[in-house]
């Protein structure tokens, strides 16, 4: 009996640290002298030294990804330049990739301190359609702009309304949120992003379970869960799963439980 099984098989079923590999104890010190390069740059370095260095943190950031994909670093494109393109090889890439990512990732880096814009979310989402691509990222200090009490208005929204209406699907990543990465693995959190934006927007609670729209999804998702079992609707057992499966999926869950 043959025991082999396809490569395609094994990488839908492998771990996340088979398809964004972790950072080794060495890579782990020179990753981290990349961040404190990129927060001097942010304080005290010119415009061209601090997208340089964010840059640089973000290729070594793509390339734990180089065993099935080619990343491409300052492509230009007409008049704009593109930071990073991520292209995944056919064949090689798990159905995650396929179905919610595409075969090409944009990322664009923004070391500047003031949140993502709304001209630079529709500009992503320009070169996205160039290149045929479904899914940007911006690498950033600060996070989306947004609006107090509505997820449908400036930054945030322009993203929402390019999710809907256009199947395009644009993350961030805060510096914080890369530092990260000395514990965590960047594909399980890209992959929460994603499930956190596709499945907010698909759900009517999502609009109405808090006049906080500051709140994470993941947060206001536990709310539901957590009223559910005070209500006597879901045992505790399925309660305890239940934050488990959102953790997993979204994020961790920071609301005090």
């Amino acid at each position: 009996m043959d025991n082999t099984i396809s490569y395609k098989k094994f990488i839908n079923k492998a771990p996340d640290h088979e398809v964004w590999k972790p950072f080794s104890e060495s890579e782990k010190i020179t990753f981290l002298k990349l961040i404190q390069d990129a927060r001097e740059a942010l304080q005290n370095g010119t415009r061209q030294s601090k997208g340089s260095a964010l840059e640089k943190l973000m290729t070594f950031v793509y390339k734990q990804f180089d065993d099935i994909a080619y990343i491409h670093e300052n492509i230009t494109h007409g008049d704009n330049q593109i930071d990073h393109m991520i292209e995944f090889v056919d064949g090689l890439t798990p159905t995650f990739i396929h179905e919610h990512l595409g075969i090409r990732i944009i990322g664009e880096s923004k070391n500047q301190n003031k949140t993502i814009g709304v001209r630079d979310v529709a500009d992503l989402s320009e070169l996205l359609r160039s290149k045929q691509a479904k899914m940007g990222i911006f690498s950033s200090f600060k996070p989306f702009s947004r609006k107090a009490n509505s997820l449908w208005q400036y930054a945030e929204g322009k993203r929402r309304k390019l999710a809907l209406a256009n199947n395009v699907l644009i993350i961030g990543f805060t510096l914080d949120e890369i530092e990260a990465l000395t514990d965590e693995n960047f594909y399980s959190l890209l992959k929460k992003k994603c499930s956190c934006l596709i499945d907010e927007l698909g759900d009517d609670l999502s609009e109405f379970i808090s006049d906080k729209h500051d709140v994470e999804y993941q947060d206001r998702m536990f709310c539901a869960l957590k009223q559910l079992h005070m209500n006597g609707i879901i045992t505790n057992d399925s309660f305890e799963e239940g934050i488990k499966k959102i953790n997993e999926k979204y994020g961790e869950i920071k609301h005090e439980y």
